[in-house]
């Protein structure tokens, strides 16, 4: 009962997005795409600011990682000062990332 509720949830989710990214496209005369529905999710708060920050740290750190030579601390300051954040607080986002899978 309980899967069948989200199965629902789900698919009006879906429906209801789709039809409304559409309409976003139309109304802003942009070609229907990754890019616009990239704006399209951030314009209308279904992304917070902070996944998206968390997201873009966490791929950045697997892409720098290994041409750091797999200094962990060299690539923590490399994003520090690229998005102007404390190590911490690049340190806090890679263990929140750590621990969701």
């Amino acid at each position: 009962m309980k899967r069948t509720a989200r199965k629902q949830e789900i698919d009006v989710f879906c429906d209801k997005l789709q039809h409304n990214y559409k309409k976003y496209c139309q109304i802003h005369q942009l070609p229907e795409g990754l890019n616009s529905f990239t704006t399209y999710l951030i314009d209308e708060s279904l992304i917070e600011d902070t996944t998206i920050r968390q997201y873009a740290i966490n791929e950045l750190f697997k892409e720098l990682y290994p041409k750091n030579e797999y200094k962990k601390t060299r690539t923590v300051e490399q994003l520090a000062s690229r998005f102007n954040l404390t190590t911490r607080s690049i340190w806090n986002v890679l263990r929140r990332e750590g621990r969701n899978k």
